[in-house]
């Protein structure tokens, strides 16, 4: 069930509807079947996963709760997050360790389970992760009821693809809803309608150019390649940013604030400003529960670019099992190694800084070519698409690009607007202006949306991990 979906916005009128009629103190409940149905609409089979994932994970916390020994506690702490990513390592690795490790050692081929992936599995984890140990560490007070857990992890708006949420975000707001209409309706009407046209008009409108280069058994031509390489970069954004614009709209609508997951990251000045702006709540869950367990920036230089590529495959490899990611993510881990390691030989100040135009250049051009590795199915593809700019045929390259006008229309568009795309300008819009100004153009642009989609959309890139 898709968020720009009009199943999903006949599930959610529903829901909105009971929501209204319903008193607060009833609405965790309202949460929880409201988002096992959401959840079950994909596939009803796997609506066990995430029940079974919160009683490991409350369990998980009483049992912790109940022994007084710090080293204890810290042994039982590690068993819990153990068992917590076990279904995640099985549906999601065993196949790639079976297939991609193991089998060019031992001649072992094809997949051993090819089992779907639950979805959300990974933001499903993550976020118990950080429940789990949150509250042994006492980062957040106390142990929330089963029940406001529970609404907790199955929210529908984050359940899928985040943002991930530690229980100081959500869980205060579950125990003190608010007003069944508010304040934040409007904003939250306005948010949502951003991700939508984000999703509908430009993800998936470059999604049906940019997918057939990436499909192709032959080699794309230059002009092909470099469709491929910065259209994808402009569609993973729109496509992620615009269902993080979702969820926080949907949230809002129904008086839950979620937390912002992206801060215009493609005018970062550096990698490390990129993780900082770019699906910010997965950069802080590896910082926080990756990075500085294994020790941080706290031992020494060469301990610190180690960590940092360390957290930077994991992550990697936390998106997909293949290669491609592991790569993706090892390069993302030279990149802010590579910033670290010149901080600590010329400092923060120059002459380690350039121009900031050039530095956003640079790491635009980074962050792009190395998103060619997250979106190519093998390596052998990202290779062909990487070096097809510098090795290929150049020819007919003024005809395509007149063939495809459109879609470079529509990269430009987004080019000129991204340093826009701020909530902070949301929130000025509704406080200055009328609803009777806004509320027509909210509508032309769903008019505009559903038009270009014809009812249907592709589905978020981030429903794969």
């Amino acid at each position: 069930m898709l968020f720009s979906s009009p199943v999903f916005l006949l599930f959610f009128a529903a829901y909105f509807f009971v929501h209204l009629v319903t008193p607060p103190k009833g609405r965790i409940l309202l949460i929880i079947v409201g988002s096992t149905v959401f959840y079950a609409w994909w596939k009803a089979s796997y609506v066990w996963l995430p029940y079974l994932l919160m009683a490991i994970a409350y369990g998980g916390i009483l049992w912790i709760e109940s022994c007084k020994r710090p080293e204890g506690q810290r042994r039982r702490l590690a068993i819990t997050i153990i068992l917590l990513f076990l279904p995640l390592v099985f549906f999601k690795y065993t196949d790639f360790v079976y297939g991609d490790i193991l089998g060019p050692i031992f001649g072992l081929k094809g997949p051993i389970l090819n089992l779907p992936l639950p979805l959300g599995v990974s933001f499903i984890t993550f976020t118990l992760t950080a429940y789990v140990v949150d509250i042994s560490r006492g980062r957040y007070p106390r142990i929330p009821s089963l029940s406001t857990s529970t609404g907790y992890l199955l929210f529908f708006p984050h359940l899928i693809a985040g943002p991930i949420l530690r229980p100081v975000e959500l869980v205060p707001q579950l125990e003190h809803q608010r007003p069944a209409l508010h304040a934040r309706f409007y904003i939250g009407l306005l948010i949502f309608t951003v991700g939508l046209v984000k999703k509908l008009v430009f993800a998936d409108t470059i999604s049906g150019f940019v997918d057939p280069i990436y499909s192709a058994d032959a080699a794309p031509s230059a002009a092909q390649a470099l469709l491929a390489i910065y259209g994808f970069s402009a569609q993973i954004y729109c496509d992620f940013s615009g269902y993080t614009d979702m969820a926080i709209g949907l949230a809002l609508l129904i008086g839950i604030r979620l937390p912002n997951n992206f801060l215009r990251p493609y005018i970062s000045v550096s990698p490390v400003d990129f993780w900082r702006r770019w699906h910010i709540t997965l950069s802080f869950w590896l910082r926080d529960y990756l990075y500085i367990p294994l020790g941080g920036s706290r031992k020494g230089r060469i301990r610190t670019y180690v960590n940092l590529f360390i957290t930077m495959v994991l992550g990697g490899l936390w998106h997909g099992a293949s290669w491609t990611f592991v790569i993706w993510g090892a390069l993302h881990g030279v990149g802010l190694a590579f910033v670290h390691f010149m901080r600590g030989v010329f400092g923060r100040g120059r002459p380690l800084e350039m121009p900031r135009m050039i530095a956003i250049f640079l790491t635009f051009h980074f962050v792009t070519l190395l998103w060619v590795f997250f979106r190519a199915p093998t390596l052998s593809k990202a290779f062909q698409i990487l070096s097809a700019p510098f090795v290929g045929n150049w020819s007919g390259a003024v005809a395509y690009a007149s063939a495809n006008l459109s879609v470079l229309i529509l990269l430009a568009i987004f080019a000129a607007l991204h340093i826009f795309d701020d909530h902070r300008h949301i929130y000025v819009v509704a406080r200055r202006l009328r609803p009777a100004v806004v509320l027509p153009l909210v509508l032309v642009l769903w008019a505009v949306a559903m038009t270009l989609s014809q009812g249907a959309s592709t589905k978020f890139i981030y429903f794969e991990f």
